[in-house]
């Protein structure tokens, strides 16, 4: 006979394994949606298509599917670069091309243009490579075909998506200038970042590189702080020692967006971010808040910067556009979670509740929400759209 803790080992075990047998079925037997999605990928120098498993993690677990009815592929249904083999040097690329600009234009619901920055060789040559700058481009950059697309979703009132580096300094002053024009956006010239500890182990080699060379080789730092970088290489510091109240940036979400997409009203952010400037014809939805100190808000100000500048921007009119000034689709998720139904009840399991540190709690407390709105609204506009013509 059995004795009590191994039947209520045994019964737990079989209670938890049924659970998750009902939330797959569940997901298994949803109705699809159909939504076609535009995906534009340029920054993928793993096998784990870390820029846009995020995004793909909300298509799978709502259903949407494309026109064939096909839920989306992680590894195929995306445009820009794409790894093959790092040991053996092997990758491909899909970019587009003049002839794919009107068709996708047409047919498409909602382009998301996930990450444009690209793979450079000091991310991918793992072995003996040419004999080129670490920070020479392989692969990416916003291009001229990446902004005529852009120009024609937004002709003909599409839903646009766009993320972090967008504007950098990866896609040709032309093509970026032109970009700004058309979305009303002005990037500053600066990216930033949250680090847990500036120590020269655990910061990256290349900002420390280049605040030794304006500083005389000093780098004194090394407690949690915040970096900015220029696009013309001047590095900024603020640490919790002088700069900084506390160490994370936070994102402030206005109530209409909050409410709309259930959204926390503040969180912690901690991946990179990018700041730019809109004009009257779109809106600020969320901000991004640096907790500076006098010091750090002097700091910022010998560089014509503010502790608080646009998170999210949102112009909703003729056409629809989002600009998110952060790297909000690069979390550590598994697509695997995206196949069970309700799974959002437990999010706690897949991440730290006391680390505000996370970029796993950003992506179930924010970014799933925010993207799962976006979507929502759009399916429905789809469907609206159809049944008018």
């Amino acid at each position: 006979m059995r004795n009590p803790f191994t039947r209520v080992v045994l019964i737990a075990v079989a209670s938890v394994v049924l659970l998750v047998f009902v939330a797959f079925m569940i997901w298994l037997f949803k109705p699809a949606k159909r939504l076609e999605v535009f995906i534009l990928d340029k920054t993928v120098p793993t096998q784990e298509r870390r820029e846009h498993k995020s995004l793909h993690w909300v298509l799978n677990h709502h259903k949407y599917v494309d026109t064939n009815h096909d839920l989306y592929n992680l590894k195929e249904d995306y445009y820009g670069f794409f790894p093959i083999n790092p040991e053996k040097e092997q990758f491909d690329f899909r970019s587009l091309s003049i002839r794919d600009v009107d068709d996708i234009s047409d047919s498409v619901d909602l382009a998301y243009y996930a990450d444009t920055y690209g793979v450079y060789y000091n991310d991918w040559y793992t072995k003996e490579g040419p004999v080129v700058s670490g920070q020479q481009k392989v692969y990416g950059g916003l291009n001229h075909n990446d902004y005529l697309l852009l120009k024609a979703l937004k002709e003909k009132g599409k839903t646009i998506v766009t993320e972090f580096v967008l504007l950098d300094k990866s896609a040709s002053g032309l093509v970026r200038k032109k970009t700004e024009d058309l979305l009303h956006l002005r990037w500053q010239g600066w990216i930033g970042r949250y680090f847990p500890s500036l120590d020269t182990g655990a910061c990256p080699g290349w900002i420390i590189k280049l605040h030794r060379s304006q500083n005389k080789g000093r780098w004194p730092y090394t407690g949690p702080g915040i970096v900015l970088v220029h696009k013309y290489g001047k590095v900024m510091v603020l640490d919790t020692k002088k700069h900084l109240n506390s160490p994370l940036p936070m994102i402030i979400t206005g109530s209409e967006l909050g409410e709309r997409s259930k959204l926390p009203g503040r969180i912690e952010y901690p991946n990179w971010f990018d700041i730019v400037q809109t004009d009257s014809t779109s809106r600020v939805m969320a901000n991004f808040h640096l907790p500076t100190s006098a010091r750090g808000d002097s700091l910022l100000g010998s560089h014509r910067l503010s502790s608080e500048f646009p998170a999210i921007i949102h112009h909703d009119g003729d056409y629809k556009f989002y600009y998110f000034a952060g790297d909000f689709s690069q979390n550590p998720v598994s697509t695997t979670t995206s196949y069970f139904a309700g799974i959002k009840a437990i999010d706690f399991l897949f991440y730290n509740p006391n680390n505000n540190n996370s970029s796993a709690r950003f992506f179930w407390k924010y970014y799933i929400p925010l993207v799962e709105g976006i979507m929502k609204e759009t399916h429905q506009e789809s469907i609206a759209s159809s049944a008018n013509e």
